[in-house]
């Protein structure tokens, strides 16, 4: 599935921000909008705009309808943001429901257990009602999750928990909002992202008398998110990361290492008999050889180590956090190994082609002391390798 296909079938409304201007919209968020709002201010269509990772409601402006409340998340994504809305009617419903459950729950539970949700109220830790969706979503049964006080907690994955309970405390003392989103973990050992929004009945001093609230799955929209994200820092052909996570992890890796006294080298590899391919078998052969040379770097390389796609046929590689007496021998032995990947034909479809390629390496912080000149110095020893000797490797020399 294309990039676009992957964006547009989103299960949320998407946009692509860059500052305050639109970018990208999908299917869903021009449908919303009833127009397409690319091209626009992000602060003219959202009414209440907030640029922050923190989930907020606010209004959509609409031309020809009436302004529609929205539930907002914004994530950065290569530089823009990705902003995801949805229709928030459907959470304010809700949120009523149970509050009228509250008054009159004999009346409505047959209303409540029609809600996409688990609904839920708690007196402090103890839960006193949960609905029959709990069963669906988290795979266990309303009666044991009511009897055992602690499930709750328990599964929430292990990697949130701390946090998810700090929230939760500082939500009961009237000192927070809404959790974050989180996760849990199913018996059958599952993940599910949940999204969970609460109400709190409080007494004069603030204590909290009964609380009520909504437990959705959104794993399908984590999920999502997750896509558009890895498409923003991935190369879609071989699945390498591009020349923007390239960028921003030899900048991180530079920092690490003048505050560690560490090594970094960055190897920069550009086929020499590419072209020649794509005019005599095609750019479908060229992709071919493209994959399979991207999966024989990611073997030559170590675990720890960036593998990138740069453009067409070049390729980059990131060796950080190295330490400075090992890096002489580190640098040497991927180097051979990528050039003894190299040597091997990769089968074209049934026809055998041997790539080859020509590698310049700079070092930190031998060459350069910051990420720029680093990758335009192991750009500078490729040409000068392919200049002298193709298809072998050269380090940079001023």
């Amino acid at each position: 599935m294309g990039v676009n296909a992957l964006f547009d079938g989103a299960p949320e409304a998407l946009l692509v921000v860059d500052e305050e201007l639109i970018l990208r919209a999908n299917a869903q968020a021009t449908a919303l909008c009833g127009r397409d709002p690319r091209g626009g201010e992000i602060t003219d269509l959202i009414a209440g705009w907030i640029r922050t990772q923190e989930p907020f409601e606010a209004t959509l402006v609409r031309t020809h309808a009436e302004p529609l409340p929205i539930e907002v998340r914004t994530r950065p994504a290569g530089g823009n943001l990705v902003v995801s809305f949805r229709d928030a009617r459907e959470l304010l419903a809700g949120r009523e429901a149970v509050s009228q459950l509250f008054e009159a729950e004999a009346r409505y539970r047959s209303l409540v257990e029609q809600v996409p949700a688990v609904v839920y109220e708690d007196r402090g830790h103890t839960t006193i009602y949960v609905s029959p969706q709990i069963e669906d979503i988290l795979g266990v049964t309303p009666e044991s999750y009511v009897q055992d006080s602690g499930m709750w907690l328990r599964m929430v994955h292990p990697d949130d928990r701390e946090w998810v309970q700090a929230q939760s405390e500082a939500f009961l003392a009237g000192e927070g909002g809404d959790l974050d989103d989180y996760r849990m973990v199913r018996p059958d050992g599952r993940v599910v992202w949940v999204r969970d929004r609460a109400y709190a009945y409080r007494d004069d001093a603030g204590r909290v008398i009964l609380e009520q609230g909504l437990l959705f799955d959104v794993t399908e929209l984590k999920e999502a998110e997750a896509r558009v994200t890895h498409m923003a820092y991935h190369d879609a052909l071989t699945g390498l990361a591009n020349r923007e996570l390239f960028h921003e992890s030899l900048l991180l890796a530079v920092e690490r290492a003048r505050r560690d006294r560490t090594s970094i080298a960055v190897l920069y590899l550009d086929l020499d008999n590419f072209k020649n391919l794509n005019d005599t078998m095609g750019h479908y052969a060229g992709d071919l050889l493209l994959v399979a040379l991207a999966e024989r770097l990611r073997a030559s390389t170590r675990d720890v180590d960036l593998v990138a796609r740069q453009s067409g046929d070049e390729f980059l590689i990131l060796l950080a956090d190295l330490d400075p007496e090992d890096a002489p021998g580190i640098i040497a032995l991927v180097l051979e190994r990528i050039v003894a990947s190299l040597e091997d034909p990769v089968d074209l479809d049934g026809t055998a082609f041997r790539a080859h390629g020509s590698l310049g390496v700079s070092r930190f912080p031998d060459d350069s002391h910051d990420a720029a000149t680093l990758l335009r110095h192991a750009d500078a020893a490729m040409y000068e390798a392919k200049r002298t000797r193709p298809g072998t490797y050269r380090y940079y020399a001023a």
